[in-house]
């Protein structure tokens, strides 16, 4: 049995809400500093962070605390709060902020939900591109604010015309030398696009493309993925989990319509 159905349905309705009060709540904070400007620096790893990404992971832990008390919080720039809790908010601020840096719009914020390690709500929200992907545990999945459920591919249409969206081969050796696999998924799979933030993961959860591969993930950049995914029908795998040092552990996951997912899986077992 599903551990999340120990929750009631109207408890997981008001933790949906109160995600989607806190994305807009967010977006208006990133356009505004947009507006009127923000620092950038360099953290210990040479990553960018700016004023931005502080500015809104701390008015989510606000709210979260203001609202949730007895809830978690983990974020990509500040220590973890209550890790015992059941219940876990986690966050990244700005996925993509090199591309925010440079107004590029695909960047994002994520924010989801886990219930003792199951995840229960899940927003990605776009403010330069007025995306915003949603979802929440036996409700199902929107785009826009419109239910949504991806349509399977049949076995037959996956011969290199499907649509995938995969990471920079940066990501498959940035933590160990896997760019064999990057090669071998390119090669078969050539009607392929690169991104590296979480629009990858709202195209595959709308439908705009077929599937999505992400490699080398902090747990904040995945967190809402599975739950927008499966609640609009499609499946998510992961496919690689290891420990990096002063990160944790980072994460391969697959995910997007069933049947294509199921034969990119396959890439990484004959790997493995």
């Amino acid at each position: 049995m599903d551990i999340r159905s120990d929750i009631p349905a109207q408890d997981i309705e008001r933790y949906h809400a109160k995600a989607l009060e806190f994305s807009s709540m967010v977006r208006s904070l990133i356009l505004s500093q947009l507006e009127v400007g923000f620092e950038v620096k360099r953290k210990s790893d040479n990553s960018l962070v700016t004023s931005v990404d502080l500015q809104v992971e701390e008015v989510l832990r606000q709210q979260i605390q203001l609202h949730f008390p007895d809830h978690g919080i983990l974020g990509e720039e500040y220590e973890p709060e209550n890790s015992r809790a059941a219940f876990q908010w986690i966050m990244d601020p700005i996925d993509g902020t090199e591309d925010m840096v440079r107004r590029v719009p695909t960047f994002g914020s994520i924010l989801a939900l886990h219930y003792r390690g199951e995840p229960v709500v899940g927003v990605i929200d776009h403010p330069l591109l007025d995306m915003r992907v949603n979802a929440a545990y036996g409700f199902g999945t929107s785009y826009n604010g419109k239910a949504i459920r991806l349509t399977d591919l049949d076995s037959a249409a996956i011969d290199g015309t499907e649509r995938l969206i995969l990471p920079a081969r940066d990501n498959f050796v940035k933590y160990r030398d896997d760019g064999n696999l990057f090669d071998s998924l390119v090669r078969a799979h050539p009607n392929h696009r690169i991104y590296r933030s979480c629009f990858a993961h709202t195209c595959a959860v709308a439908g705009l493309v077929d599937a999505a591969i992400d490699y080398g993930d902090a747990i904040w950049d995945i967190a809402a993925s599975r739950v927008l995914i499966e609640e609009a029908s499609g499946k998510f795998v992961e496919v690689g989990k290891w420990n990096v040092p002063n990160l944790g552990f980072v994460y391969g996951t697959v995910f997007g319509k069933p049947t294509l997912v199921d034969r990119l899986v396959e890439h990484f077992r004959s790997d493995g």
